[in-house]
């Protein structure tokens, strides 16, 4: 008799843990189920309430797959996906598992239900588009560099008055930006910069299709070329971090311009106040004989380390390191980029700083000099202003590729540590946010020793450069190094970096920037940017079980 009771123990132990692997093996595939259905769901209205039949197909071969019918004796089993109120797949799933040992005392065969939900939607999360819009991209996606840099050449350049602030054309800008002269390369119909600003509007609809009420998207972006127009951004976290900017103690800068000598010109490095240019609308033009100068927006960079390729990301130098807050140190400070008396010497016998020329006027002129639409800070966005800031009048092609700066500038803005944690820091209830940077290019580094950028001129500052350096290339592999050092520093700050060249292939750069090598596309066409642009939208959503 002492043999029934240990029997039933048994059985009992036995079946029990029988109908809890059932029971998980049944939630697996359940899961898998919804899961399925969920991703390839064709009809996402919350009009229609009924699941489509690709879903549905989907999600019955998933859990057919996942859930064998006689697996631990299981019979009867069912399940049934539905559509929910909000558009995502939720699923029932039912499995009869008769007992083994049990059945000897009567015990009937069991009944095992559980539930699951899928949902395809968005975290939190910050975009930050970094986007080239140098002189290039007013070509086809398909020219080849050839094709495309004659045309640049030929086409010259067109000048245009800045637009307003608003919501016409999406800027916060410099009180010197808004009706000042611009200048761009005119586009080829069905340029670059055109299939650029469908390819914004591809993944912001993609994205959005994902979302739910609950989530909380911010965009910002930044166009460059040679420099960033960031002056207004930086203004608007503090004023002191802008030298000559109210509370800064610092109030000059020094320029390589020229100096009235009688009937002739010196050409030098001048020392200007600029406490006047970055407040008012309009100030005197120190380095003419008449006219007056307004500051558009763009900057000069906080000090760097220059003749270097190799950088630690323990030690970055001042305008790498997207956590560092200025202090009253100019070195940490950033510079208002004053063109107007920018002015290069074409007859030197060094490339000392602070070299002299006393010439006539012929042998001294401005500098080449790029500066772009401002950048916009991270915020919400509805589609209505992502489209007005891409397609305003100033969204326009202009100037040499220098991709550091625009890295630069896409990670100082998602850094939860430095001048911008501000805007995009957690919202409130909520983890923190993803962060993602889309980096779109249509070629090759390519420096300039002529150009006024973010570095000074280049040739006469050497910022970047060490004074023996006189070639291109050296030049790139500086700039080159610095850019990939930038995107180790986003990746190291849990930002998502992917890359997007239109060209036949991603560079090396390209590649090694993106946080894996598949999150760096390509394409030639302009519908396959608009479908790579989609495509990481598509990444950035998520697929996850609710229930």
């Amino acid at each position: 008799m002492t043999m029934v009771p240990l029997m039933a123990f048994s059985g009992c132990a036995v079946d029990t843990a029988r109908m809890y692997f059932v029971k998980m093996r049944l939630q697996q595939a359940c899961d898998a189920g919804v899961l399925a259905g969920r991703r390839f769901m064709t009809d996402t209205s919350m009009a229609n309430t009924t699941l489509d039949s690709t879903a549905q197909a989907q999600a019955n071969a998933f859990f057919a797959n996942n859930f064998r019918t006689g697996w631990f004796g299981a019979k009867s089993v069912g399940f049934t996906p539905t559509k929910t109120s909000e558009a995502q797949v939720a699923g029932t799933a039912v499995a009869i598992v008769p007992m083994t040992i049990m059945s000897m005392f009567g015990v009937p065969a069991q009944q095992i239900n559980v539930a699951c939900e899928a949902r395809y939607d968005v975290a939190d999360t910050d975009v930050l588009f970094v986007l080239d819009t140098t002189g290039s991209m007013a070509c086809l996606p398909q020219d080849d560099d050839v094709t495309c840099n004659n045309y640049v050449r030929d086409a010259g350049t067109t000048s245009f008055s800045r637009p307003a602030d608003g919501n016409g054309s999406g800027n916060v800008s410099t009180v010197g930006y808004p009706g000042s002269t611009g200048f761009y390369v005119p586009e080829k119909s069905g340029s670059r910069m055109a299939a650029l600003r469908t390819a914004v509007l591809s993944f912001y609809d993609t994205l959005a299709s994902a979302a739910d009420p609950s989530t909380n998207i911010r965009y910002g972006f930044v166009t460059y070329a040679s420099s960033v127009n960031a002056g207004k951004a930086i203004m608007q976290m503090s004023p002191a971090y802008m030298v000559g900017g109210s509370g800064n103690a610092n109030k000059v800068w020094n320029y390589q311009s020229r100096l009235r000598n009688g009937s002739n010109w010196t050409y030098q490095q001048m020392s200007y106040d600029v406490s006047m240019f970055v407040s008012q609308t309009s100030v005197t033009d120190p380095s003419k004989t008449s006219g007056n100068s307004s500051w558009p927006g763009c900057i000069e960079e906080r000090f760097t380390t220059s003749g270097t390729t190799s950088f630690s990301q323990s030690n970055l130098p001042n305008d790498l390191n997207p956590d560092l807050i200025p202090t009253s140190d100019i070195r940490t400070q950033w510079k208002p980029a004053w063109s107007d008396v920018v002015y290069i010497r074409n007859a030197v016998a060094s490339s000392s700083a602070g070299e002299l020329l006393a010439t006539a006027t012929g042998y001294g002129g401005p500098a080449a000099v790029a500066c772009g639409k401002p950048v916009s800070r991270l915020k919400t966005m509805t589609r209505n202003q992502v489209s007005n800031y891409v397609n305003a009048t100033d969204f326009r092609a202009l100037g040499g590729t220098y991709h550091d700066i625009g890295m630069i500038w896409g990670t100082r803005m998602l850094s939860t540590k430095g001048i911008f944690a501000s805007d995009n820091g957690p919202w409130p209830g909520h983890n923190a946010t993803n962060k993602v940077i889309v980096f779109l290019t249509d070629g090759d580094m390519s420096p300039n020793y002529t150009v006024y950028g973010a570095y000074g001129v280049e040739y006469f500052d050497r910022r970047i450069s060490k004074t023996t350096d006189l070639d291109s290339a050296t030049l790139k592999a500086y700039h080159n190094a610095r850019f990939l050092a930038e995107c180790t520093a986003a990746k190291s700050r849990n930002i998502s970096v992917w890359t997007v060249s239109i060209d036949s292939a991603a560079t090396s750069e390209m590649t090694k920037c993106a946080t894996i090598p598949a999150q760096a596309l390509y394409s030639t066409t302009g519908t396959g940017l608009a479908d790579a642009f989609a495509a990481i939208a598509k990444q950035v959503a998520m697929l996850r079980i609710t229930r």
